[in-house]
């Protein structure tokens, strides 16, 4: 495949690039944002004193030409780059995480570069913090062993504006049915690099998941019970960007300042999270993907209002902040009222992005409505949810999102 060029006029009220070093203060340690920023990709891998370089990446990647312009530019600083480009967008243990911890091994790969989605990224966390501990990835995954030993250095630069990995200390990957999670300081990058450019080829469906991921992580830091003023202040950031531009994004791939503005609201949810946690939507999502392929985007976005509408009697005054942040007209309204818009905004959000809104449209059967929610409370229970939920509960939840009626939440 070619080359990818990136070769679209920036307007000047864009141009401006942010560098931010903020070792313990946010993450990742290194952070590099705007337009054509990914050039500097291999000066950066120079500096982290990459030589021997695994790129982990996608077929899509490696077939729009970016995976080939990333190797150019770290073989330029004289780097040798070896590429694994078939990360699925599900990824399993037992085909790419296995995989590339024996390329890894056997290329002794000294600097991880992740490109592509929230998929890759993980993978590429994943590789850098086993390799040098001599652990396998599952063994990893589901706490057998532990990391002792600091992480290859990485390099993260994301391509779709959602997942947030590249600021994040969690990774997930799937073994058979089951899905791990993991949280290590070990992930954070080095360097992450957020080039809004990147995410011009991303259609629409897409462009709508991955928004909605984003809007998801804000939401929930601010639901949470170990949310702080630090964070809800980064985090309402966010969820304006996202609601502002994700309709524009996703309508016309090639606006810029809808891109630009969605890759930075996407990186400040997940900051914002990264001080809290995901709550129910990210429960639901994990659930319904056992059930049939979902995208994790698509599944939290179900999942978001609903929850939202239960919160409502515990958490009214963070959930008007989420309204008003979602631009809607509430100074009129009470507390609880404009608690209530904010779960209706973010459903009408997802609904006019061409998103499914209930479980029915997604085709899911209404007998598995009572099996889904004992799973997600029992396998996947949020105990920082500011209102703790029943079995009974959830199952009401489920029955809500299977007809799309918010109204139904109680």
């Amino acid at each position: 495949m070619a080359k990818a060029k990136l070769d679209y006029v920036v307007p000047a009220h864009l141009k401006r690039e942010f560098v931010f070093q903020t070792a313990g203060i946010l993450p990742p340690n290194g952070l590099l944002f705007g337009f054509n920023t990914v050039q500097k990709v291999g000066a950066q891998a120079k500096a982290l004193g990459g030589k021997q370089v695994l790129l982990v990446t996608d077929e899509v990647m490696v077939q729009l030409g970016y995976a080939e312009l990333v190797q150019e530019l770290l073989e330029k600083e004289g780097m040798k780059v070896e590429v694994y480009g078939k990360v699925d967008p599900e990824p399993h243990i037992e085909t790419a995480a296995d995989a590339l911890y024996a390329l890894a091994r056997k290329a002794q790969s000294d600097l991880i570069v992740g490109l592509g989605g929230g998929s890759s990224m993980d993978m590429a966390k994943l590789t850098a913090i086993t390799v040098p501990n001599e652990i396998p990835p599952l063994d990893l995954m589901s706490k057998k062993k532990e990391a002792v030993k600091p992480a290859l250095k990485k390099i993260l630069i994301p391509t779709t504006s959602g997942t947030g990995s590249e600021v994040s200390k969690m990774f997930v990957a799937s073994a058979g049915k089951d899905k791990y999670f993991l949280g290590s300081p070990y992930a954070f990058p080095e360097v992450a690099i957020i080039d809004p450019g990147l995410t011009l080829s991303m259609p629409p469906r897409v462009t709508a998941s991955t928004g909605i991921d984003a809007l998801s992580h804000a939401v929930e830091s601010l639901m949470h019970k170990w949310a702080n003023p630090w964070f809800d202040s980064i985090g309402l950031g966010g969820i304006e960007l996202v609601a502002k531009y994700l309709r524009r994004a996703t309508f016309n791939g090639q606006d810029l300042e809808a891109r630009y503005y969605l890759a930075m609201g996407a990186a400040l949810s997940m900051i914002s999270m990264s001080g809290t946690g995901g709550l129910y939507a990210h429960s639901i999502s994990y659930v319904l993907a056992m059930y049939q392929p979902t995208a994790h985007g698509i599944g939290c976005g179900v999942g978001l209002p609903y929850t939202m509408a239960f919160n409502v009697p515990v958490n009214e005054d963070k959930l008007a902040l989420i309204a008003r942040a979602m631009g809607e007209k509430v100074e009129s309204l009470s507390t609880r009222e404009a608690a209530k818009k904010a779960a209706r905004a973010v459903y009408e959000l997802t609904a006019d992005v061409k998103l499914p809104v209930s479980l029915k449209e997604m085709g899911f059967r209404h007998e598995d409505v009572p099996k889904m929610a004992e799973i997600c409370i029992t396998k996947y229970p949020r105990e920082f949810n500011p209102r703790p939920m029943s079995k009974e509960e959830c199952i009401i939840l489920f029955e809500a999102m299977y007809e799309g009626d918010l109204s139904r939440v109680k």
